[in-house]
């Protein structure tokens, strides 16, 4: 049996993706937001691997896809909003990101936006 890897998986960093049920806006959300941050960063464009509306219990097959493009080589970098994209068991999560660690590849979170604590001044006070 052949190994399938999307041939579209020739670049070193990818990104992967899964929300359940299907969130078509949130993904296109943090796709952009990594692939910009990918680019930014120095890693260069980035192969998408997406399971959007798949159940972490499903067979994901873009994540398998993506498991084999890091075994192969092909992939070294891999950017994640976070690993409950993986499961949202955060042993089985753990778990997959050693999976692909083990394999040669880095798995890297989405940089969280700083947030700050203090409070904006107000210029004016409406009351209604």
């Amino acid at each position: 049996m052949a190994t399938r890897i999307r041939p579209v998986a020739s670049r070193p960093t990818a990104i992967y993706l899964r929300c359940y049920p299907c969130d078509t806006v949130r993904m296109l959300d943090f796709w952009q937001i990594l692939e910009r941050y990918s680019v930014e960063s120095g890693l260069g464009e980035a192969t998408l691997f997406m399971d959007n509306g798949r159940r972490s219990t499903e067979p994901l097959t873009a994540l398998a896809d993506l498991t084999r493009a890091v075994e192969a080589g092909v992939c070294e970098t891999v950017l994640v909003p976070g690993p409950f994209v993986f499961s949202l068991d955060d042993a089985k999560a753990a778990a997959t990101v050693r999976r692909l660690e083990e394999a040669g590849g880095r798995v890297v979170e989405m940089p969280r936006p700083p947030y700050s604590t203090a409070v904006p001044p107000v210029d004016a006070v409406a009351v209604c």
